[in-house]
């Protein structure tokens, strides 16, 4: 069998299988994700964070989440490297300074990973 052939008849056989496990996958994954049921510590958790799962979410909640979300994804990581001279265990590293600590966390959230070394 020539390599061509063993990719395409590869490729047939998972468009094959993702279309006979989309429906009952789908269907598995609808009920368990979106369950009628609330336990007690979800609901705990939905209280402490002032969630309510039966009504949907509208854009502005969202935003504010993940707005929310962001700001402490940039501030911890930058008071993390700017008190990491300090820290135990430490093994002589310096605090890194304010510039390149904020250029760093802050291309953490934009999703660049971008470092200078």
């Amino acid at each position: 069998m020539s390599p061509v052939l063993a990719g395409v008849l590869q490729l047939l056989a998972l468009v094959v299988a993702l279309g006979l496990s989309c429906r009952p996958l789908g269907d598995h994954m609808a009920k368990v994700y979106s369950p009628e049921k609330h336990y007690r510590p979800e609901k705990r958790i939905y209280r402490a964070i002032g969630a309510n799962p039966s009504v949907e979410t509208r854009w502005p909640a969202c935003l504010r989440g993940v707005l929310a979300f962001s700001a402490v994804s940039v501030l911890f990581p930058y008071l993390l490297q700017r008190v990491q001279g300090s820290l135990p265990g430490s093994l002589g590293s310096v605090s890194i300074g304010p510039d390149h600590a904020f250029n760093t966390a802050a291309s953490f959230v934009a999703n660049t990973d971008w470092r200078s070394y």
